[in-house]
């Protein structure tokens, strides 16, 4: 599938979606396409414990990551190419399971208002981001139970 859309019916979300993740994991690389899937599918255990430490903090706190931790990884045989490459795949998985826990949440609370269901508690909305805190209060109580 190439990267740019080729006519109006390949512009939705979910095509452009699909391409960027079959580059990612499925696409020429210098690491191979098993351990970028395994890596985007948060499959820990399928990993050689050298990377493990790494994808864990990439994956639940990104902004943890150092430099000593890639440095690590280069020390012991990885090279900067599938260093960036593992990277893009964390993010990229972390990124959709975040999505879809959202999308979830949002679809849970609005079923659950449609249906005519009292809101749920007040959540306390000074630690989460700005573009949730402008949501229905269900919604971000949906969030926290869903990223929990």
């Amino acid at each position: 599938m190439p990267l740019h859309p080729q006519n109006d019916n390949e512009k939705t979300a979910e095509a452009l979606l699909a391409a960027l993740r079959h580059a990612v994991l499925d696409g020429p690389g210098s690491t191979p396409s098993r351990v970028r899937q395994a890596v985007a599918a948060a499959k820990i255990e399928e990993l050689n414990q050298e990377l493990r430490d790494y994808v864990e903090t990439l994956r639940e706190h990104a902004w943890r990551s150092t430099d000593d931790q890639v440095r690590e990884l280069l020390a012991v045989g990885w090279v900067e190419d599938q260093v960036y490459e593992l990277t893009v795949a964390v993010a990229l998985g972390a990124g959709g399971r975040r999505v879809d826990a959202g999308l979830a949440a949002l679809a849970r609370a609005e079923a659950r208002r449609a249906a005519g269901a009292p809101p749920t508690a007040t959540v306390p909305t000074q630690s989460l981001p700005a573009a949730v805190q402008a949501t229905p209060v269900a919604a971000q109580a949906e969030v926290r139970r869903a990223a929990a």
